[in-house]
């Protein structure tokens, strides 16, 4: 990477972008995997409701006009954002809550097949495996290729396919490595072999190019709080206009039905996916959602997403060179914004805490996966890249 810098108008174009998020000033910040950097506009909207709330009270006149409003500019800008329509898109307070939605949904017999993949976060694999327990089905795994590509993957997936197979659920970026998996193909296939999707899109929504009618996909969970650059506690489901119907709400609540019948025991639910919704969630989360959205639009998301897929092959190229480095990212065409390695002979977590203290934060994986996870944020600068390069090498050499 030696000699990359940004520069004429793409340089002050991040310098831009960087004025109005502060957390980028004060460490090199590579961890948008886990939390993304609040724009400043997020914070100030958040607070603006909070000192509302201190001094006046949490209720009056128009408080649930207002929750409303936010909650339907929420839906739209995610709808507009990811393909969707309005009523197929339910807010829920995390990518996890979206996946146990439809997982708990849906109706399965004892003995039905899911497919799922070695590398998926204990957010989709918890739910998975509490279904098995209560219902029966079984959860079959699908090895990583030896040599991943978009039709490698789909071969993998398609090789485990069994007459009992009613579903595949899978994120669309693996959380260990960065590496994305094929979505439009393996919905398409889906699709074809009469096979519900279930979508962990926890670290692709805002890293990755995401078309949920293009890629045919029946349910797309995705979070507020990494990618999107909002506060913590949002986050949204997309379920298929076809599966609304079919996929019943497991937990219910005042949002979730618009006629009820207490004497019948009988209910009539929210129209579209808005039946998925239990609850108001906090106007101050949900106004922070709406601005981190709306900036993000300001910013033209292509543009951030282009720009992470080359940040990120940037970096996984340069690290690949370092002796002592194993790389556990895949350099592809199209990539995402996480980069994942080894360093031979060190343990995660302190390698993690001496790129700490070096001005580094990023994150090191459980020790079952024990690598380095890096995150290149669209804001990140080349030059900072280049300095964890350096970092990396002193590390290894030493």
């Amino acid at each position: 990477m030696e000699g990359l810098l940004d520069e004429g108008n793409e340089g002050a174009r991040v310098e831009r972008v960087r004025q109005d998020l502060p957390a980028v000033g004060r460490e090199v910040y590579l961890n948008n995997g886990t939390f993304g950097p609040l724009p400043r506009s997020s914070g100030e909207a958040m607070q603006e409701v909070l000192a509302a709330e201190l001094a006046s009270g949490r209720i009056g006149p128009d408080y649930y006009a207002r929750s409303r409003e936010l909650r339907e500019e929420a839906r739209a800008l995610l709808a507009t954002r990811f393909g969707a329509t309005v009523d197929e898109i339910a807010l829920t307070p995390r990518t996890t809550d979206g996946l146990d939605i439809a997982l708990w949904g849906m109706a399965w017999r004892r003995g039905d097949e899911i497919l799922t993949t070695r590398d998926e976060h204990p957010g989709l694999l918890l739910p998975l495996a509490a279904l098995a327990r209560r219902t029966g089905v079984r959860v079959t795994f699908v090895d990583t290729p030896a040599e991943p590509s978009p039709k490698a993957w789909l071969d993998a997936i398609a090789a485990r396919q069994t007459p009992q197979t009613k579903a595949i659920a899978f994120s669309h970026v693996l959380w260990t490595n960065g590496d994305v998996l094929p979505l439009d193909a393996i919905g398409a296939w889906a699709r074809r072999e009469k096979l519900l999707t279930i979508v962990d899109g926890a670290q692709s929504a805002g890293a990755v190019s995401v078309d949920v009618h293009r890629s045919q996909v029946d349910f797309y969970a995705l979070p507020g709080q990494k990618w999107l650059l909002g506060p913590e506690g949002t986050g949204a489901l997309y379920v298929h206009e076809s599966r609304l119907a079919e996929c019943q709400p497991t937990y219910v609540g005042y949002l979730s039905g618009q006629v009820l019948d207490v004497g019948g025991g009988h209910f009539q639910p929210s129209e579209g996916a808005r039946r998925f919704e239990i609850g108001s969630p906090s106007q101050a989360q949900l106004a922070g959602m709406v601005a981190s959205l709306n900036w993000q639009e300001q910013q033209n998301p292509d543009w951030a997403v282009r720009r992470i897929g080359s940040l990120s092959r940037e970096l996984a190229e340069a690290l690949s060179h370092i002796e002592g480095i194993e790389m556990r990212t895949h350099v592809a065409k199209d990539m995402s914004g996480l980069v994942a390695f080894k360093v031979a002979g060190k343990a995660s977590e302190d390698v993690s805490a001496e790129l700490g203290r070096a001005g580094f934060r990023v994150r090191h994986l459980p020790p079952q996966h024990g690598s380095i996870r890096v995150s290149c944020g669209f804001y990140t600068l080349r030059e900072e890249l280049r300095s964890l390069v350096a970092a990396v090498g002193k590390i290894a050499a030493a």
